[in-house]
């Protein structure tokens, strides 16, 4: 296993981290035998939007009875595990660099120095029952058991993860942060799987396809122009790559509250009839001959019951226009069809909309949000390429934020079930980089058929938009 002392890394990993987190250690953790040698990857422009924003930051919470001394060896485990699922991994290893001849972001996979930040730490006064806590979050706390990931000027790290004993040991919490710009959200999935499941069975044999992250599986006649136009957009200082305004920006989550709602069977079962019902009863009234509507999925029952509760919560109505952002997974849409296994970006932003808020109001407002959600999917499904260069920003730029609410991640992903390392399914898993008023993330629960919604939003909308989210489940 490669792994090198890396103490000068300390003020840089855990500048953010407050007295209650002691780093104990630090050390780069590199993949334990090359599969090839990675080469350079230049970003797609399916990649190169994502340059200029902050890290995914993750962090999953465990109950185990963790002493002092057991604590060491419960690190050495996460570090050969994750050693060994980087020889697959090659990307996250390397370093994200700008190269100014050719105007590409590439990312460099056999540096010497490949490898990823591992840091070691405690902390007093945190459990994980207060931690897991469905109502506010305690989002000091969530910010410390992560480790930055400084990518503000490149070249810049890819991964880096921080190991915090909590307690006196009544717990242990996993914090990782990935550059965005390399990984999306299902590709960092099945890398938190091959990981965990190297930590939890030993050795470092895939369970299935290997990963493959060559950018031409992304097929498109003008993706060079596309990803440098992009580049030019949005990051016109190269290789400085965030602005003052987006650090602003992405300081407002401390200005959020937070909290999780868990979703049953039953109570998405009993959602998704009650939007049926409504399409079939609007049908009739209209004089059309019964017709069962399309069932509604799983994702656009969530997210319109989302965004009408964004809606009511905010005050929203008459003469208001309304939007609601999700990301959708091109992998299967594309021609040819994207493997599952690529390692890299393959994800688009959609767009629904709502002219009027009123229609989000009232008994047929969670009808009226689904079939605009349905719509923004639809729009997506005939043309998945379309919106994907740099007027797609342009026209993002113009939406009111104030009354736009987004949803990140997917029911899809079995959160708890492929981050068992050894020690059990987390208690909790959320995602700590939040940063948007109204933004809800979706992850398969801790039970069968369950979905965890997250919630970010201003702390004086929080009571209305959780009675709403309540009242329509009831």
């Amino acid at each position: 296993m490669g792994m090198v002392d890396a103490s000068s890394e300390v003020a840089v990993v855990a500048q953010a981290s407050p007295a209650a987190v002691r780093v104990l250690a630090v050390s780069r953790v590199a993949p334990s035998r090359a599969r090839d040698q990675g080469g350079r990857v230049k970003l797609s422009f399916l990649d190169s939007l994502w340059v200029v924003l902050p890290p995914i930051q993750r962090v999953f919470l465990y109950e185990l009875d963790l002493t002092e001394d057991a604590f060491p060896a419960a690190v050495e485990r996460l570090k050969r595990a994750l050693a060994d699922t980087l020889t697959h991994y090659l990307p996250l290893a390397g370093k994200l660099e700008y190269e100014a001849e050719a105007g590409d972001v590439v990312v460099d996979c056999s540096s010497a120095d490949a490898g990823v930040a591992f840091v070691e730490a405690e902390a007093d006064g945190m459990d994980v029952g207060r931690l897991a806590c469905d109502e506010a979050h305690d989002i000091p706390a969530f910010q410390s058991l992560v480790p930055a990931l400084d990518a503000r000027v490149l070249p810049a790290p890819v991964l880096s993860v921080q190991a915090t004993r909590l307690g006196s040991g009544a717990g242990m919490a996993v914090g990782v942060s990935v550059h965005h710009a390399i990984a999306d959200g299902k590709a960092v999935w099945r890398f938190m799987e091959a990981w965990a499941s190297a930590s939890r069975d030993g050795g470092s044999t895939l369970t299935g396809p290997a990963p493959h992250y060559g950018r031409e599986a992304i097929r498109h006649p003008r993706a060079d122009e596309l990803a440098h136009d992009m580049l030019r957009t949005i990051m016109p200082d190269l290789p400085v790559v965030r602005t003052e305004v987006m650090e602003g920006h992405f300081s407002q989550r401390f200005l959020r509250a937070r909290r999780t709602f868990y979703l049953g069977m039953a109570d998405i079962r009993s959602l998704k009839r009650r939007i049926n019902d409504l399409a079939m009863s609007e049908s009739s009234e209209a004089g059309l001959l019964p017709k069962a509507p399309k069932p509604v999925s799983t994702f656009v029952a969530l997210a319109a019951l989302g965004w009408t509760a964004f809606v009511h919560s905010k005050g929203l109505g008459a003469g208001d226009d309304t939007y609601l952002m999700f990301l959708a997974d091109l992998r299967a849409r594309l021609d040819p069809p994207v493997s599952e296994a690529y390692l890299g970006n393959c994800i688009r932003a959609c767009l629904a909309s709502c002219a009027d808020a009123a229609e989000l109001l009232g008994e047929r407002g969670i009808l009226r949000a689904a079939q605009a959600v349905q719509a923004a999917v639809d729009a997506m499904a005939a043309a998945p390429l379309d919106g994907t260069g740099k007027e797609w920003m342009q026209t993002l730029m113009k939406v009111p934020f104030q009354r736009m609410a987004n949803v990140a991640a997917s029911p899809r992903f079995k959160a708890y079930e492929v981050s068992d390392f050894g020690f059990g399914k987390p208690a909790r898993v959320e995602l700590v980089s939040m940063n948007n008023d109204g933004e809800m993330v979706l992850i398969g629960g801790r039970r069968d058929g369950e979905v965890q919604v997250s919630v970010s939003i201003d702390p004086k909308h929080m009571d209305d938009f959780k009675a709403c989210i309540l009242d329509r489940l009831a």
